[in-house]
């Protein structure tokens, strides 16, 4: 096969220029290689080309993509913004911005595009890409505009569903009004339950829940003013209500309703005031064995005193006598006695006319032996209580209440205040009167006089009364409550009434204080404060008048520092007015003082008050061994007694009071007793007195010697001298014995060292009395030899010619019986 030559580019190659050489040729001689080599240069430019497109449409991507996303931060802006983003936005708020966010939402694709300088080619890669974005931000906002305008809607019906539930409650008295406003708001609840989707089951619940809180709420509302009317309306609308609501309603009403119901109990309870009693069917007590008693209504003209006549064992005439408001009280405490107790308590002795109370006191007197003796225990006619018909004795089954069980004689003693009533003497514990009919109350076991009117509890229902009715309340809750609302009531009353009377003794007291007499003090604030507090106030302006303070009550002082010291903080309570007319003005500023820190500084008015109780038991073993005690006494001697006992306790709590002045602290024991000892220091008093008048013979009880020197001596106590006539004079009395051993001591050897030699007891025992009574030492002198032609008794029967012979005899006596002391006083032991 012929070949075809190639060119050659090597023109060597040619065969012209060949010898002897073969021709080899192939493409690549011809120039194949070029033409490759300029196909791939062509290919070259083109890839060049499309990396510059590449390039070009990546940065065209990469600014659209910027744009994309800063729209789309915007775009959430718009929509999130928790401040402006509509999205945020509810109800009406979003209804109202949803054309802004419109309008926000269309300017975005241009401001971003502007702001982002995209290039025509960019500007419609960049549309493109928002188209989408943008009506999905357009359905977002329509939706939530939808939603919002539901919402409202919605709202709108729940606010209008409230308002006539509202309005049917305000309506409560207008039962048609209130079904009306039920009416309408059940037809917004239809319309809530369209727009919300509710099936009819659940509609139905809806409206049963809406009827039913109406009628609840509208209960609540009654229950403010009426709980018990609250109560009878759910009830008569029980068929609306939901067990849940009536179930609620019940526990809300449950504690007003029976507060409610007891409060009608208690005032219907206390309006029929106190009922007529008798002891017994047959009228009469067993307290009184019968004697004149009268069924109720036979004995008058009140239903107390037909009370009283039928447990007395005396004739009508000692219980119809009595005062009508003392009648009233006494009758009423009896009552309201427990009736263990009340089934004894009687009348032992009431009225008693002024021949009566003569034939008693005369027989005192013959049993007693004096009229002074006597008058301890009856009154002379016409001073009694009981004439006045103002006081009773009582008696427990018949006898004496002296006699009764101690539970007996304590209940009456301590409820008897309840009633304005007390008893005024502790020696005669059956004895009871109408606080104030004395001017004033003892202060130990009872409280400030209540005049004789009739106390608030003494028109009140009796205890019987009131746990008869009690029991007909078949609610234990609502008995329990009307109990306890009956008793408190009727002792708020009683301290309500006590309340007013401190407050116009006080405003009385502050005319008084002011120089005017209880005359001048205006009539209601007398009548206020009372008869008690008005006797006082003239005792005390008695006193005034006659340029003197008053003096102390010393066992009222002395119950009222102990009082004080135990319980500080009910003593502080204490209506101290009440006592100015038994009280001096100093004793009425300690004790003020004493109340202010039991209210400013409780910590130390207990402190002071262990001080003060402790001192007075460390004072009363050494009281009992000098036989100033009430243990073994009956009594006047026992009442005697009782106020030594409280004459030195208020003297030692004086220099207590002097102690802490000085030295800015309480006592301590040895500090105490050293205030002891020198309150039991013996003295002489010796009271002067005129000489005897002529021709009369001298008291059997004046001693010889002080029937010579005008005098009259008694021995007693330091504390006791304070208490000495204005004339007398106090001479200190010790034993050598009763000086402590170890003073004793000191003494002497002090003495020894002055004299030189050893004291005598007498020297001793002076030199002891000047230091007690903190005065100069007495300089010690030799006695002198005894001369009898000078002695008093030779002396003093010189000027007797003028006695007449039985007192000559009498005064003969005396001095023979004065030798013989004497001598025995010369001849006795360690002499």
């Amino acid at each position: 096969m012929p070949r075809v030559p190639e060119y050659q580019s090597d023109v060597s190659m040619r065969p012209i220029f060949q010898q002897e050489l073969d021709a080899n040729a192939n493409a690549e001689a011809f120039g194949a290689g070029i033409g490759r080599g300029m196909q791939s240069a062509a290919r070259g430019l083109d890839m060049a080309g499309d990396a510059i497109a590449q390039v070009r449409a990546l940065e065209d991507e990469a600014a659209v993509r910027r744009a994309r996303n800063q729209y789309i931060t915007e775009a959430d802006g718009l929509k999130y913004d928790p401040d402006s983003g509509f999205l945020q936005k509810d109800g009406r708020a979003a209804i109202d911005a949803f054309d802004t966010y419109n309008r926000d939402i269309g300017g975005l694709r241009k401001s971003v595009a502007a702001s982002a300088k995209l290039t025509p080619a960019q500007q419609n890669m960049f549309s493109k890409a928002i188209d989408p974005l943008e009506l999905d931000s357009r359905r977002q906002g329509l939706v939530h505009k939808g939603q919002s305008l539901k919402s409202y809607i919605v709202d709108d019906l729940k606010s209008s569903i409230q308002t006539f539930g509202d309005q049917a409650m305000k309506n409560a008295n207008n039962p048609s009004m209130v079904q009306k406003y039920i009416a309408a708001g059940q037809l917004e609840l239809r319309r809530q339950g369209e727009l919300q989707g509710w099936g009819a089951d659940t509609l139905k619940l809806q409206e049963a829940d809406f009827v039913s809180g109406v009628h609840k709420n509208i209960a609540l509302r009654i229950a403010q003013k009426d709980p018990i009317a609250a109560d009878e309306y759910m009830k008569a609308n029980a068929k609306q209500m939901t067990g849940a609501d009536q179930y609620a309603l019940s526990q809300s009403l449950e504690t007003e309703l029976v507060q409610e119901k007891s409060k009608r109990e208690a005032e219907a309870i206390l309006s029929g005031g106190r009922a007529a009693s008798t002891p017994d069917a047959s009228g009469a007590s067993p307290a009184s064995g019968g004697g004149g008693a009268r069924r109720i209504g036979q004995a008058g003209p009140t239903r107390a005193r037909a009370y009283l006549q039928s447990v007395s064992n005396k004739s009508p005439g000692a219980v119809d006598n009595l005062d009508n408001s003392f009648a009233t009280n006494l009758a009423a405490m009896m009552q309201d006695a427990p009736p263990e107790i009340r089934k004894g308590l009687g009348i032992y002795s009431g009225y008693r006319s002024p021949e009566r109370q003569a034939e008693l006191f005369s027989a005192a007197v013959k049993k007693y032996g004096s009229v002074a003796a006597a008058r301890k225990w009856v009154a002379p006619p016409g001073r009694s209580q009981h004439g006045e018909g103002r006081a009773v004795d009582l008696a427990y089954n018949g006898t004496s209440l002296s006699h009764a069980p101690q539970e007996v004689v304590d209940w009456v003693h301590q409820n008897a205040g309840k009633y304005g009533l007390y008893f005024p003497m502790k020696y005669e514990p059956w004895h009871i009167e109408p606080k104030g009919s004395r001017g004033g109350a003892q202060f130990a076991g009872t409280v400030a006089p209540r005049n004789n009117s009739i106390a608030p509890r003494s028109v009140a229902p009796s205890y019987d009364d009131i746990e008869t009715k009690l029991n007909a309340i078949s609610d234990p809750d609502v008995r329990d409550a009307t109990r306890k609302r009956l008793y408190s009531a009727m002792e708020a009353q009683s301290k309500a009434q006590e309340a007013n009377e401190k407050q116009a003794k006080a405003e009385m007291w502050k005319y008084i204080d002011q120089g005017q007499t209880p005359d001048q003090v205006p009539m209601e604030v007398r009548q206020a404060a009372g008869m008690a507090a008005v006797s006082a106030a003239w005792s005390y302006q008695e006193a005034a008048n006659r340029g003197r303070d008053v003096n102390s009550d010393e066992k009222l002082l002395y119950d009222m520092r102990k009082y004080a010291a135990t319980n500080p903080t009910d003593f502080a309570n204490v209506d101290l007015n009440d006592y100015r007319d038994r009280l001096s003005k100093d004793a009425i500023k300690e004790l003020t003082g004493n109340q202010t820190t039991a209210l400013t500084d409780q910590k130390k008015a207990r402190e002071n008050g262990i001080n003060l109780t402790e001192a007075f038991s460390q004072a009363q073993t050494q009281l009992e061994a000098v036989g100033i005690t009430t243990t073994g006494k009956q009594d006047s001697a026992r009442e005697d007694a009782a106020k030594r006992v409280a004459q030195f306790q208020n003297a030692l709590a004086a220099q207590m009071e002097e102690f802490k002045r000085t030295s800015q602290k309480n006592p301590n024991q040895l500090e105490i007793q050293s205030m002891i000892n020198r309150l039991l220091l013996p003295v002489v008093i010796k009271d002067g007195a005129a000489p005897p008048s002529y021709g009369l013979i001298p008291n059997p009880f004046t001693s010889a010697a002080n029937l010579f020197s005008g005098s009259t001596s008694r021995e007693g106590f330091a504390f006791e001298a304070g208490q000495r006539g204005d004339n007398s004079t106090v001479d200190v009395v010790v034993k050598y014995t009763d000086i402590p051993i170890d003073l004793r001591r000191g003494i002497s050897t002090d003495l020894e060292r002055e004299l030189g030699r050893k004291p005598s007891e007498e020297e001793v025992v002076q030199r002891y009395e000047d230091f007690v009574q903190g005065r100069d030492p007495t300089p010690i002198v030799e006695p002198a030899p005894y001369d009898y032609e000078n002695s008093w008794p030779n002396r003093a029967l010189q000027p007797l010619s003028y006695l007449p012979g039985k007192a000559l005899m009498w005064l003969g006596d005396e001095i023979e019986q004065f030798g013989n002391n004497h001598q025995k006083k010369e001849d006795g032991p360690g002499r």
